[in-house]
């Protein structure tokens, strides 16, 4: 008796169109991509996964995303039998779906986001396809995934720095099999073209003097003195709220982020920049 396999169609991972600004990573991505592992290190919310997915928008290239946590087991990555009515298809993992994506349009890319929040265990799993054999046996649907010849596959993955939670150290194995690319926040001549580029996009109106306040703000939280810092992905999310809501709502929800003493102190840093008091 034959084992059903299933996957969505490759048209479902088709990397829609976004706002980007690159600072060099595609240049990085046009040597590298399909020809080593890569994984992004840096803070949350700068464009790890945004970078890898606008790259595989303007390659017309497949991309298929998993989120990595510490409750990912092996059946999570490689695939399960699901019970549905009088039929029970083995429906697979992102891992066997990126290689059968792969075979079946030519070539894919696959990005585990957060991958150091996979257990030891969990990270072993993933050896044999990002080293020298890039196939991966599944015994339970009697089946090995590997490239067809001429197909490619791109393994990328994200992490945050070991300052986050609910992460573990990469292992050895792991690290050996892959290129860390080290990053850190935008320059603020960076984050500028960023908002200059959804304003631009978007058809927001701002101020030049309101932006470098947001900037400012932004920068301030990035020293270490408090326990949450605003990324690029916040910076866009004020200026959003602000065109929704007005500045003075958008700041209010930004300091919602914080607790505590930080929440002190962000509600006097927004008087001193912006002149606006934010209510409890």
């Amino acid at each position: 008796m034959s084992i059903q396999i299933e996957h969505l169609a490759p048209s479902d991972y088709t990397a829609r169109d976004v706002t980007y600004v690159d600072s060099g990573l595609h240049t990085l991505y046009d040597k590298l991509a399909f020809k080593a592992n890569l994984i992004l290190v840096g803070p949350k919310g700068i464009g790890k996964s945004l970078s890898i997915a606008a790259f595989a928008h303007k390659e017309k290239v497949p991309v298929v995303t998993f989120d990595c946590s510490e409750d990912v087991r092996r059946s999570h990555l490689l695939g399960m039998y699901v019970l549905r009515g009088d039929q029970t298809p083995f429906v697979l993992g992102p891992l066997t779906t990126a290689f059968e994506i792969a075979n079946e349009v030519g070539s894919a890319i696959l990005i585990l986001e957060e991958i150091n929040a996979l257990t030891p265990q969990m990270q072993k799993v993933l050896n044999s396809v990002l080293d020298f054999r890039q196939k991966i046996e599944v015994p339970e649907c009697k089946r090995v995934f590997k490239l067809n010849p001429g197909a490619k596959l791109w393994v990328t993955g994200t992490m945050n720095t070991s300052a986050y939670g609910g992460v573990y150290e990469m292992n050895e194995d792991l690290k050996s099999r892959v290129r860390l690319v080290p990053l850190d926040y935008p320059t603020p001549a960076e984050e500028s073209k960023v908002i200059e580029e959804i304003v631009k996009t978007s058809g927001f109106k701002l101020d030049k003097k309101l932006v470098q306040g947001i900037l400012t703000l932004a920068h301030e939280t990035r020293q270490k003195a408090m326990d949450y810092a605003l990324s690029t992905r916040d910076i866009v999310q004020i200026i959003e709220d602000t065109t929704l809501v007005g500045l003075e709502k958008a700041l209010w929800l930004a300091s919602g982020k914080f607790d505590g003493e930080d929440r002190t102190t962000i509600k006097e840093r927004i008087d001193s920049i912006f002149g606006v008091s934010i209510a409890a």
